[in-house]
């Protein structure tokens, strides 16, 4: 199921009641930790509003929800997964993220931020495969697939990357780790000092916060944030093209046979 909640944003107004909505509230200022003083901020911000506008102008007479389930069938059919239920919210944002997971009202649900796509289809596809690949894991193995263990972590969002590279193909690496370039790069030429940072920790999730979150303050001299998204990117990468294979061939594999030294 989709709700799409901004369809009525039409007007500097709208906006401001919607962003102090309750529904705004629950599904992104408390979860994402985003501070409400920042509305005020964003809503005198003439390159926000302008982003706002063509998100709204561009999807307003889309018929987003079917849209947006008719790309999931198509990744149903691709990769040969059914998704037996899901949940995704449509929100306006403060342009701080993505998409994300959390539990709202006792169920796992997707809040997809459509400002951060900007009227782009390819990040709108990007976005969406990259998800539905969470969605397939959760539901084949049951478990908290983002802070169980290190290791299904990486290989978790190392199959989204790449995924979402599959669906929309010849875009750079960082397009696909939603990181800048530089901290491709970065995993790139420090590889062995990740690895060797997280030996001994993958079967836990000790140092999530050090390769996962955006704010983490990390414990490698010198190492970006989301470092673990392009770790997780390359290492899935490199066991696909070795194997000659496809994100459908694997997206089910237990992460030990997948990140191997």
């Amino acid at each position: 199921m989709i709700y799409n909640t901004c369809i009525n944003i039409l007007s500097i107004d709208n906006l401001s009641n919607y962003l102090n909505s309750e529904l705004l509230n629950e599904l992104y200022f408390i979860p994402k930790k985003v501070d409400k003083k920042l509305i005020d901020e964003k809503l005198n911000d003439p390159e926000y509003i302008g982003k706002v506008n063509r998100t709204i102008n561009l999807y307003k007479n889309l018929g987003l929800e079917k849209f947006i389930s008719g790309k999931i069938a198509n990744f149903e059919l691709d990769t040969c997964q059914r998704i037996k239920s899901y949940k995704m919210y449509l929100i306006i944002g403060l342009d701080t993220t993505t998409i994300y997971s959390f539990e709202y009202n006792g169920e796992d649900v997707s809040v997809l931020l459509l400002e951060s796509i900007d009227g782009n289809m390819e990040k709108l596809d990007i976005l969406l495969a990259h998800e539905f690949t969470h969605w397939v894991r959760k539901q084949s193995f049951q478990k908290d697939i983002f802070e169980k263990s290190l290791g299904e972590r990486f290989i978790v969002e190392g199959i989204g990357c790449n995924y979402s590279r599959e669906i929309v193909p010849n875009k750079k690496d960082c397009e696909y780790c939603f990181v800048n370039d530089s901290v491709v790069t970065w995993v790139k030429n420090n590889i062995d000092k990740v690895e060797e940072k997280m030996m001994g920790h993958l079967e836990t999730n000790e140092l999530m916060s050090d390769f996962f979150y955006m704010f983490a303050d990390t414990r490698i001299t010198k190492m970006p944030a989301r470092v673990g998204y392009v770790y997780g990117y390359l290492k899935v990468k490199d066991y696909l093209e070795k194997n000659n294979l496809r994100i459908r061939d694997i997206i089910n594999k237990d992460w030990k046979e997948i990140l191997t030294f």
